[in-house]
């Protein structure tokens, strides 16, 4: 009988850890915001860099098309700090600035940017793909403009 008294002191001392434990692993991100992996939906570029650790690229070059102001930027930390900015309009843009990792995934076929270094893009249904390496980032470019526009927008990305 005495054992039985012992085991339910454990399960009760045991089930209060555990209690603990999950109230700060739900707490802790509610008190420090910054702990959380994300994704977070930020409201201007201004926060970015304050998020991620970077100043974020943004091309200069965006056709009137794709709208004014951009239709969301969002910033994930893990795996890599990551920031994308996308504009949606008559046409779309979609910029993904990671920071390290392998270049990103790519089709066989795909093929340098003419005058463009360190670049790779192709086609993916009307969709034109690039990927850049621009130091130690790597940036993807996702969009239905025309293929002449890739280099323009690869042209003009610059810190915000």
């Amino acid at each position: 009988m005495g054992r039985l008294r012992g085991l339910g002191s454990f399960a009760l001392i045991a089930a209060g850890v555990l209690l603990v434990l999950r109230l700060l692993h739900v707490g802790v991100p509610l008190f420090f915001p910054d702990t959380r992996p994300g994704p977070f939906t930020l409201a201007s570029l201004d926060e970015v860099q304050r998020r991620v650790g970077f100043a974020p690229l943004v091309p200069a070059y965006r056709p009137e098309a794709l709208g004014a102001r951009p239709s969301s930027l969002t910033v994930t930390l893990s795996p890599q700090p990551t920031f994308v900015i996308v504009w949606r309009g008559e046409h779309y843009l979609s910029v993904t600035q990671r920071r390290g990792g392998a270049m990103p995934a790519h089709p066989a076929g795909s093929q340098p940017l003419p005058d463009v270094a360190d670049s790779t893009w192709w086609r993916d249904g009307s969709r034109h793909r690039l990927a850049l390496k621009r130091g130690e980032f790597w940036i993807e470019v996702e969009t239905d403009l025309p293929s002449r526009d890739l280099k323009r927008i690869a042209d003009t990305l610059t810190p915000y």
